[in-house]
């Protein structure tokens, strides 16, 4: 059968989080325009760790998910919102006040109650202001504009490399809306200690997943997350850090470097970490979309018993050669889990 070109890019997701994902990409249209550059100097040595890690992430404001219909007084409905606010706009003040999180929002417009309220926006990267008049909801007895949002994501990922500094990159690709599919525009996160419960093995057209559980407390805390770019997220691992440093520190390769043939792939999904066979089938450096630059095939027979080949979950797990940190796998194909993308390790050390 030919090998279909519809791919799924994963995030380890855990099950236990309430419907909050994290969006990937899939290979339907023409990629994302990023042009992948190869001629950035690298010399810098790093720990390829492969590591599971629990994600917390806030968006700067609240990310509007739509508009909705309110039944206010005497049983007629009202949407202060429509036509005004739009899927994918942040709601970053509430007149002239910043708002970080859902509850802060509410609780504004509480006080506000039906006068006109003056917005602060972020939409497409421009800010712009626009007013709305609250209404009286009977149903939930309270004030509301008639929109549906959000404002922090959680999950599990894979930490690809790691700093003697304890800086730390992971993902090899953007966490996404999982309603929209609009990139996060993020304020700020933190990382926490995470344990993988259960593998679900992948087949074709239904790629498996890691199941894991994070307790966000304060004893588990790990570090924070500065950024979440195209080429995954980034930050500072504070706590231990040896967790993460696995091996020893490897020579950070060029995407020049990276050839066809055998390579490993690093994760710590059996509860040790160690390195799988694997084949770079393809390198593909002026291909548009960065993160699918190397296509990979799993070979080692361990982990396609074990996982059936790359699932979601294996996102970030970094990819070895020559004894080099050449790139992080991102994507699986639907049709044959086996096989899959990767991103340069060159243009995720750019960001």
């Amino acid at each position: 059968m030919a090998q279909k070109q519809k791919c799924y890019s994963f995030f380890i997701l855990a099950a236990v989080l309430a419907g909050i994902l994290f969006y990937g990409y899939r290979s339907f249209g023409t990629g994302s325009g990023q042009t992948i550059k190869t001629g950035a100097t690298v010399s810098q040595k790093v720990y390829a760790s492969g590591e599971p890690i629990g994600i917390y992430i806030k968006t700067r404001g609240v990310l509007v998910l739509g508009t909705q219909q309110i039944r206010a007084a005497d049983n007629q409905i009202s949407s202060p919102a429509e036509h005004k606010l739009k899927s994918g706009d942040y709601i970053l003040e509430i007149n002239g006040k910043e708002i970080s999180s859902k509850k802060e929002f509410q609780s504004a417009l509480q006080k506000n109650g039906t006068k006109e309220v003056i917005l602060t926006i972020l939409r497409n990267g421009q800010e712009i202001k626009m007013k709305l008049h609250p209404v009286y909801s009977e149903e939930n007895q309270c004030y509301q504009i008639g929109a549906w949002i959000r404002n922090d994501t959680q999950g599990i990922g894979t930490v690809t490399y790691i700093k003697e500094n304890g800086e730390f990159a992971a993902l090899g690709h953007g966490i996404n809306d999982m309603d929209l599919g609009v990139h996060l525009d993020i304020s700020g996160g933190s990382v926490y200690q995470t344990s993988i419960a259960t593998i679900m093995k992948g087949k074709a057209e239904n790629p498996g997943e890691l199941i894991g559980s994070i307790d966000y407390i304060p004893e588990n805390y790990l570090g924070n997350i500065t950024s979440n770019t195209e080429c995954g997220i980034f930050g500072t691992i504070e706590k231990n850090q040896n967790q993460f440093q696995n091996g020893e520190l490897l020579e950070v390769a060029k995407a020049a470097e990276v050839k066809t043939g055998k390579a490993y792939l690093r994760t710590s999904i059996s509860g040790k970490s160690k390195d799988y066979t694997i084949e770079i089938e393809k390198i593909m450096k002026n291909k548009k979309d960065s993160r699918k630059s190397i296509q990979i095939k799993v070979t080692d027979p361990e982990l396609i018993e074990l996982t059936g080949g790359i699932v979601q979950g294996l996102s970030g797990s970094p990819i070895i050669q020559d004894g080099k940190l050449v790139g992080a796998v991102t994507h699986v194909l639907v049709n044959d889990p086996t096989r899959g993308y990767g991103i340069f390790i060159e243009n995720m050390l750019e960001y």
